[in-house]
């Protein structure tokens, strides 16, 4: 009896050990929240990864297939409502090209069908005169008639949690569509088409979400917001193009934007620049402004612009600092500061000069390693290394900087410079039939490897022993063991740590 009750209470401390990670982990999800925009064809692994990693996904796939496989993620049908972007056979395009009133004229004295301006960029410019009553006979002869209706359709068709609106906010610049301008064009009459659009979109989408891409600076967001349900701010901090930062004002823009609306809106923060996989100081600008005005209504993406059709991670979307004391400050020489439970957000968006900040303790300068394209066989390099930093430090002009509590336990060892031992992420990740675990020590000693499932229970034990010096490799290949979820728990001294994995049967 002795020995089946000492089983027991290790089982309950497994089980009390598990949950405290879940629940740190949870945590960990709920402060950056994740997207990702999905447009090609992907393998049934990076599903896999994309619902175990992102928190929303925008697709503009139609099938009950897809939607069946994205389970975890909130999904949301990518609908284009500009001419160009409108080739994912979504709308019958024999329909649109047999109705002379589905798109603006240009300014041509010759107002007939060949002068429409159609499928060229920045095509769509709706004029709110043009909208019609739904119950008219030739309601479905209208663009945004026929874009509310097909895509309500589609939405509730294959039940999307919501539609996203792509370039609901593009306004268009002289001589942009082939060096014409739409009859009777003005700044007043595109901003007041786009709300009357989006107002009408929405009454066909009541009962879902609706978002648009087109926060931008002096484009009426905030107006736009109150109509929908939430939009996308997508050209945030750098050009996508050549990659130089916009300056303060931009920044700014977008900052305030995020925290006046974050309440009321479900708000996408989306950083594209070329060659950011590479740019680890544009990374951490982007992802400590992010956390400046996070919240569980937030998203962020970011995306290397060098490789467009690529699926993307980054060891940033798994900072953990806690929930957040209070919005964010701002000193006098504009040094952005938020504090978290465990942690600390700095940025600093000036174009010039440095900024320092004094430190009271001791912290851990979180520096992301790796990270980038997610593979076909749903993996990717990546991890978050820690830099023991104190006193007064230096912020770099448009840069930041993140900072974890020293004395916080979620630190651990992994990835600590000067630090013994390191347990590594399983690969591939999700699996089947076998993955590796890895982990490196860098001296003799005892370890215990095994695999929990989520109920804390011991599934398998994969080393109980001594070990030499150096990086070593298991590989685990489970029998008779259900797909889902399972966490290995690694112990050495006075080292420990516990990664999740996922089984794919």
């Amino acid at each position: 009896m002795k020995s089946l009750i000492v089983v027991k209470k290790t089982g309950i401390r497994l089980v009390l050990y598990l949950l405290l990670f879940i629940s740190a982990k949870s945590s960990v999800a709920q402060e950056i929240f994740k997207g990702v925009r999905v447009s090609y064809s992907i393998t049934d692994e990076q599903v896999d990864f994309i619902n175990t990693h992102f928190d929303f996904v925008l697709t503009p796939f139609l099938s009950n297939q897809i939607r069946e496989s994205f389970q975890e993620s909130k999904l949301f049908l990518y609908r284009s409502i500009q001419g160009t972007w409108t080739d994912f056979n979504q709308f019958d395009w024999n329909h649109i090209n047999s109705n002379e009133n589905m798109f603006c004229h240009s300014d041509s004295a010759d107002q007939s069908e060949s002068t429409r301006i159609l499928t060229i960029w920045n095509s769509w410019l709706m004029d709110g005169r043009d909208l019609v009553d739904s119950l008219a006979a030739d309601a479905m002869n209208h663009w945004v008639n026929y874009y509310a209706v097909t895509a309500s359709n589609q939405v509730h068709t294959y039940d999307y949690d919501g539609l996203f609106i792509d370039s609901a906010g593009h306004k268009l610049g002289e001589g942009a569509v082939n060096g014409i301008m739409p009859w009777d064009y003005s700044a007043d009459t595109w901003r007041d088409g786009r709300y009357a659009a989006l107002s009408f979109i929405k009454t066909y989408i009541s009962d879902k979400k609706v978002i648009f891409n087109g926060l931008h600076s002096g484009n009426g967001a905030d107006s736009s917001l109150s109509l929908t349900d939430g939009g996308m701010w997508e050209d945030f901090v750098y050009d996508i193009n050549d990659g130089s930062y916009k300056g303060v004002k931009k920044w700014w823009d977008a900052i305030l934007c995020m925290q006046n609306n974050r309440d009321s809106s479900y708000l996408v923060l989306v950083i594209k620049k070329p060659g950011l996989i590479s740019d680890i100081q544009a990374r951490i600008f982007s992802v400590a402004s992010y956390l400046l005005i996070s919240s569980p209504n937030v998203v962020l993406t970011l995306s290397d612009w060098s490789d467009i059709p690529s699926l993307q991670y980054y060891p940033e979307f798994e900072i953990s600092l806690g929930s957040p004391l209070r919005d964010f400050t701002m000193r006098e020489d504009s040094l952005f500061i938020r504090e978290f439970e465990h942690g600390i957000a700095l940025v600093n968006p000036g174009s010039s000069l440095s900024k320092t900040f004094q430190l009271e303790k001791d912290y851990y300068k979180i520096v992301p390693v790796g990270g980038g394209l997610i593979s076909s066989a749903g993996s990717y390099d990546g991890h978050l290394s820690y830099e023991l930093v104190s006193g007064e430090i230096e912020i770099p002009p448009v840069s930041g900087m993140i900072l974890k509590d020293s004395a916080e336990s979620g630190v651990s060892n992994d990835h600590v410079e000067g630090m013994s031992f390191k347990l590594m992420q399983n690969y591939p990740n999700p699996f089947n039939p076998v993955t590796n675990i890895s982990y490196k020590t860098d001296k003799s000693c005892k370890v215990r490897l095994a695999v929990l499932n989520v109920k804390g229970q011991i599934v398998e034990t994969l080393i109980d022993g001594n070990v030499d010096k150096g990086i070593h490799t298991v590989q685990w290949k489970p029998d008779n063991v259900s797909s889902g979820v399972y966490f290995y728990m690694i112990s050495a001294g006075g080292y420990k740590d516990i990664k999740k994995c996922l089984l794919v049967r």
